[in-house]
């Protein structure tokens, strides 16, 4: 351990920038090693395609309460590596994910794929087991039947087809599915609660299939549960994600990143991070910003790099090479 910690080679240090409108960034020591961190705000940047205003589209307005929750995730420290270099690495029971090192049961990052594709669970909320994507729960009216996690929950309870339970088809005698008891049963006629009949469906027109008129369905959204309102459609985003242009993107997104839904900008030879609202950037593995410039990032390879090797500043002697973060 000793020698990992030696003078040859000890983390870099990261450093903190302030973004000062497009021209460029001065820099300040944050005796952290590792990180570019944007402390201002984040930009009125936002991504093309988005059609709006972030977290509207036409008709589907959000709901109060939509901005998620603190975001446990922190920036992956860097440390040295076995192989001489340094990098972001994790604890056990994480995982690096965008510059972040995130739990291995945290479905925005995919559990324990290492490719920290997001879990989705379709009228649902995902979860984790075994490292592995879940349905944690469902959404009013709907079930998971299959127990199959990429669809969700896929069986709406109020369908003629299975209404109240997932074999449970209404017969000739009973061709009506109804809400009541807190459920969906079979009947011969709509109830006062719902007396509206949509096909074979009793409602009030207060659904997210018939919102203010027949087959009117409210739009699904990933990560975010639709409620109809007073004949109108509209979401709220899952805990820990956020609305931007009519979709729920977790918090730590650098692609929509903060109140804003900035786009956060990628240096050379570094990761774009979001955390607590805030872009900053990660340096990659064997990458260091020994120049304290956060415009051309992690400018040095602390693997191959003679005057930086395995720590800024690291010259190694006439005639040695850098190999691995070692002079030899």
């Amino acid at each position: 351990m000793s020698s990992l910690l030696s003078s040859r080679h000890r983390p870099f240090i990261r450093f903190v920038f302030l973004a000062a409108g497009v021209a460029g960034c001065n820099a300040i020591l944050d005796n952290q090693p590792g990180t570019l961190r944007d402390t201002s705000t984040p930009s009125d940047e936002t991504s093309p395609t988005e059609p709006s205003e972030p977290g509207k589209l036409p008709g589907l307005p959000t709901l109060p309460g939509d901005a998620g929750t603190t975001d446990p995730v922190v920036p992956a420290p860097t440390q040295p590596t076995q192989d001489g270099g340094s990098g972001p690495q994790c604890a056990p029971g994480q995982k690096l994910c965008h510059g972040l090192c995130v739990a291995l049961t945290d479905p925005r990052f995919g559990c324990g794929d290492p490719a920290c594709t997001p879990c989705t669970a379709p009228h649902g909320v995902a979860g984790c087991n075994n490292n592995a994507c879940t349905v944690q729960s469902c959404d009013p009216n709907f079930f998971d039947c299959n127990g199959i996690a990429t669809d969700g929950c896929e069986v709406d309870l109020s369908n003629v087809a299975t209404c109240g339970s997932c074999n449970g088809a209404c017969p000739p005698t009973a061709p009506v599915c109804a809400p009541g008891g807190g459920g969906f049963a079979c009947t011969t006629g709509c109830p006062a609660e719902a007396p509206v009949l949509c096909g074979n469906q009793c409602t009030a027109l207060s659904s997210v299939q018939h919102c203010g008129a027949c087959d009117n369905r409210c739009p699904e959204v990933a990560n975010a549960e639709s409620e109809c309102t007073a004949g109108q459609c509209a979401f709220r985003c899952r805990p820990g994600h956020h609305a931007c242009a009519g979709a729920c993107v977790a918090l730590t997104d650098p692609k929509a990143c903060g109140p804003t839904c900035a786009v956060c900008p990628e240096h050379p030879n570094t990761d774009a991070t979001c955390v607590a609202d805030t872009c900053g950037s990660q340096c990659k593995a064997g990458f260091a910003d020994c120049n304290l410039d956060p415009l051309d990032g992690c400018e040095r390879s602390l693997l191959t790099d003679p005057t930086a090797c395995g720590a800024c500043n690291n010259l190694c002697a006439a005639g040695q090479t850098c190999v691995n973060g070692l002079c030899q």
